[in-house]
């Protein structure tokens, strides 16, 4: 009974710790398209789906998840002088969890038209740093050592390729998507227990240290 009762006072101290790690798995927030180019001069975009939405994913059962963002897509019929030209595209996601993150995130990168001799035609997305962005989180939390950290990737790619002029139109456009990578929760040093755990502990022994001589009284009467 007594090996119990210590037990579950261990099991206590380390609840509020546990509890931190498994709300980490949670990755909710919204996204937003921020900046692309939707006139001239440059080649114009256009977007089939939402310019901003939510998402939620736990990573604790599969730390690898992705979702769709929108389709990006032109419908110019070929890529003139201007359409070369670099123009900035951004997206923004904020994260409502996990807490004291270093969000809010921004992945920038730029679109432009291009042309192979002339005769091949197309649009193209290039994101900074690959697309690649790191959400860390647990700042400020009592005895962090080291902050949780997940990796996010979006993806680049060309769209309306086509011969001697753009394939025109949504269905030849470029699908991007997000994926969020769980690397880590945070870590933290042993927590100092409150002056009621202290309380609890200390009379947790007190009633072992009881028993013990109980016990001992006992065996020698």
């Amino acid at each position: 009974m007594t090996r119990k009762f210590v037990a579950a006072l261990a099991a206590t101290a380390g609840l509020a710790f546990a509890a931190t790690q498994a709300q980490a798995t949670v990755f909710a927030g919204t996204w937003e398209l921020t900046a692309y180019n939707s006139a001239d001069p440059g080649l114009v975009l256009s977007i089939n789906g939402p310019l901003s939405d939510s998402f939620n994913l736990d990573l604790g059962s599969d730390p690898v998840q992705s979702f769709d963002l929108f389709k990006l897509y032109t419908n110019e019929t070929s890529v003139n002088g201007d359409d070369t030209a670099w123009s900035a595209i951004s997206l923004k996601f904020t994260f409502d969890s996990p807490d004291n993150n270093n969000g809010p995130i921004f992945i920038d990168g730029d679109t432009s038209g291009y042309t192979f001799f002339g005769i091949y035609q197309a649009g193209q997305l290039v994101w900074d740093k690959g697309g690649q962005a790191l959400l860390t989180w647990g700042h400020g939390e009592a005895g962090l050592l080291d902050p949780g950290r997940m990796t996010i990737t979006v993806n680049g790619g060309t769209f309306n390729e086509g011969l001697f002029g753009l394939n025109e139109g949504k269905k030849h456009g470029l699908k991007v998507a997000a994926e969020f990578h769980w690397d880590n929760n945070p870590t933290f040093a042993a927590a100092v227990p409150e002056p009621a755990t202290w309380a609890l502990m200390i009379g947790g022994f007190g009633m072992a240290g009881a028993t013990l001589r109980r016990r001992r009284s006992l065996a020698h009467a």
